[in-house]
């Protein structure tokens, strides 16, 4: 009796593939993200719901007004902005003035996505940026936390 012999395939990722642009991709994660992001609101309340406002507030503004314009719709229909907003956002204390927060998402932009060269050419993670950037200009404000309220 003579054994089949079996061939496996090899290849390299992705094994599955779907053409998806970049805002789809991104609403995949903002979709991803929605459980954290109303568990947050959840148990940080109000406060909460403001910084992240204020956050993506910041993301998209800075966005808006650094691209060029006859392509600022389009850099703002891919959701990376709006992404990179709710990031950050979600990693800020509730309680922290909405200014700050506003000017956590425009450096999360500026210093973090577009001094590198837009899209996908960032070193770091713009949002990361962001709170750096935040924690080294207003510590006691970024390392104090509220308790939960929900």
């Amino acid at each position: 009796m003579k054994l089949k012999e079996h061939r496996l395939k090899l290849q390299a990722a992705p094994l599955l593939k779907q053409s998806m642009t970049t805002g789809q991709t991104m609403r995949d994660v903002l979709l991803a993200l929605l459980p954290a992001t109303l568990a947050g609101l959840w148990y940080f309340g109000l406060g909460a719901l403001l910084v992240l406002i204020a956050s993506i507030a910041g993301a998209m503004l800075t966005e808006w007004l650094f691209s060029p314009a006859e392509s600022r719709m389009q850099r703002l229909s891919d959701n990376t902005a709006l992404l990179t907003g709710l990031l950050l956002g979600l990693t800020l204390p509730p309680a922290l003035p909405l200014w700050m927060a506003f000017i956590g998402g425009a450096a999360s932009i500026g210093l973090g996505k577009l001094i590198w060269g837009g899209m996908g050419q960032n070193l770091f993670n713009p949002a990361l940026v962001g709170r750096a950037f935040l924690l080294a200009t207003f510590p006691i404000a970024m390392t104090t936390w509220s308790p939960q309220s929900g």
